[in-house]
């Protein structure tokens, strides 16, 4: 079966970005796409701050001023972009809180990946929406692809640690790289030369993973914090994958969450891996 994907579109800069990557990815894994656009209700407090009378429950931004079009501007655009890349796509406007509305569209839906994108959103809108991307990637069981800039895929960084949603995650970028004929580096990060040991066992099971793929790939082991490691080396990197291994709120309080952090930090699109997809 052909992967499905669920796209969280907005006006802006960043929906070229989104569609320009996911795009690629989408036509790598040869599936098929639904554009989510979701209209969100208006807390109570901007009514004041834009200087409007107060409206209804449920009011969206969309609405309140009389540009219902907006969502179909957006569509025509995801539809004239994917186009170029051969990918089937469907539209879908909701109204509602964005993040919430869009995890729960990718459980009703069973889609096999989502993508959202973190660029462009600022200022009042930001406030609005809130970090859609940050709370899809965390409460969505699904994979999840962060956009944050627009570029080729020529470069992939797969991060393992030896777990299992690291070698989906590992998995993942060799059928990627196979199929956008890019360069793979698989990386594990020791926090000790103690364990330099393991983490070159990590990155040799990872790249025996991808050569399976008929991916080329190389390995990297470095030592140091995980989390400032991997920011680092992704800097120069097209694209960022590694497992989620799904922390509760207490083991992120304590730990910290890696693949939480790269989404909010990295300076590369992300590929957060939640659960092992079938291609």
């Amino acid at each position: 079966m052909r992967p499905e994907f669920l796209l969280g579109v907005y006006p802006g800069e960043h929906l070229e970005s989104l569609l320009v990557v996911s795009g690629q990815v989408i036509k790598a894994l040869r599936g098929k796409a639904t554009a989510v656009y979701v209209a969100p209700e208006v807390p109570k407090r901007y009514f004041s701050l834009l200087n409007i009378p107060a409206g209804p429950r449920g009011e969206t931004i969309s609405s309140m001023f009389g540009v219902e079009w907006v969502a179909e501007k957006v569509f025509e655009k995801v539809r004239e972009v994917l186009d170029e890349y051969g990918v089937e796509v469907e539209t879908r406007y909701i109204t509602g809180d964005p993040a919430r509305e869009i995890v729960q569209e990718i459980e009703r839906g069973g889609y096999d990946f989502a993508a959202v994108s973190t660029s462009g959103i600022t200022g009042i809108q930001r406030s609005i929406l809130g970090s859609v991307s940050g709370k899809v990637a965390e409460y969505s069981r699904t994979p999840v692809l962060v956009v944050k800039k627009n570029t080729r895929l020529c470069r992939l960084l797969a991060c393992t640690d030896g777990s299992k949603l690291a070698a989906c995650a590992v998995k993942l970028g060799a059928y990627l790289a196979g199929n956008l004929n890019a360069e793979l580096t698989v990386l594990s990060v020791a926090r000790s030369e103690e364990l330099v040991e393991i983490a070159e066992k990590n990155v040799e099971e990872g790249a025996e993973i991808a050569r399976e793929q008929g991916a080329s790939v190389r390995t990297l082991v470095k030592v140091g914090k995980v989390r400032e490691t991997i920011l680092e080396v992704s800097r120069n990197q097209d694209m960022l994958l590694l497992g989620s291994r799904g922390l509760s709120k207490l083991q992120r309080l304590l730990m910290g969450h890696v693949s939480l952090a790269m989404v909010a930090h990295a300076d590369t699109n992300v590929f957060v891996v939640k659960s092992c997809p079938a291609f």
